[in-house]
């Protein structure tokens, strides 16, 4: 199967075969998000069943799965099937347990608590993380966007990723490499029914720098003005470090801030909104010094 073909329809058919394999019945499964990923809730048992395009991807994120429930980790866990993940075609399918979800908001105290004990677990000899890129989408994504930058801004955009690559190589680490998330934030964490804080989304870890995980709540803080004071203090409180004191810091979110822009910039040409702020973001890229009023999408 093509990934051409990654539709409604097809990634249906594609559970419906895994799941006789993993001995779960697919009937009645609710399409709840297509993406990425197609991700399936089963009627027949608490499970989520995603459709994802990349063998490599599924095979490292239940290697990751396994190894955060062996050290007792808060963290989504495989559901108990007889197979982890199964390709099919082009496709492939894991099978995840179903988290009924709080409506009481994860805390910064919360997200730095659970990043302390994330990057606290040792990382065991073959759990075989790819290692960390700061930016490896831009460049395809400046290539895809087609006319809706002009010449000059996609120029100034390649032109900023290939500085601060030169930048971040030359940066000093004080937490030191291990496995990171790779886009830790609160919308990566989820309150189960119980008041339980468990982290999600396992498709960005790798091993690298911690201080890519810890910078984006001093992001969110110190440039885009989303974390207030008290917030930010009892996140870093929580996880025993301050991005902010780091002489790396601006660099991680000079970064963290392009790739933001250009993940934003695929989506110009669906909305006035997003057009603008597109051109707000790249103006903003030009001086370091301009406020990052920016709105999230």
């Amino acid at each position: 199967m093509e990934n051409a073909t990654f539709t409604p329809q097809t990634t249906r058919q594609v559970l419906e075969t895994a799941s006789e394999a993993a001995g779960v019945d697919p009937r009645g499964a609710e399409l709840v998000r297509m993406g990425e990923n197609a991700m399936f809730r089963l009627a027949t048992a608490p499970i989520i069943a995603r459709v994802g395009r990349s063998v490599t991807a599924a095979r490292k994120e239940t290697r990751v799965a396994s190894w955060l429930a062996a050290h007792q980790m808060p963290a989504v866990r495989l559901a108990p099937t007889d197979r982890e993940f199964l390709a099919v075609g082009d496709l492939v399918v894991t099978f995840w347990e179903f988290i009924e979800e709080s409506d009481q908001p994860v805390t910064s105290g919360e997200l730095g608590d659970m990043l302390r004990r994330l990057h606290a677990i040792p990382e065991p000899s073959d759990l075989a993380l790819p290692f960390f890129e700061p930016m490896p989408k831009v460049e395809s994504r400046l290539k895809n966007i087609g006319s809706a930058l002009s010449d000059d801004e996609r120029a100034f955009l390649s032109s900023r990723k290939a500085e601060l690559d030169k930048q971040f190589a030359s940066l000093s680490f004080q937490l030191g490499f291990g496995p990171v998330h790779g886009d830790y934030h609160k919308a990566n964490l989820m309150r189960d029914h119980s008041g339980t804080v468990r982290v999600i989304d396992f498709e960005d870890f790798c091993w690298g720098p911690r201080e890519w995980d810890a910078c984006v709540e001093a992001v969110r803080y110190q440039a885009m003005g989303w974390v207030s004071n008290g917030d930010y203090t009892a996140y870093i409180d929580a996880y025993g470090f301050d991005p902010l004191e780091w002489p790396g810091f601006p660099v991680i979110r000079a970064i963290r801030e392009l790739n933001m822009t250009t993940w934003l910039a695929q989506q110009t040409g669906q909305s006035p909104e997003v057009d603008d702020e597109v051109r707000k973001r790249i103006k903003d890229l030009r001086d370091s010094e301009r406020p990052r009023h920016w709105r999230t999408f």
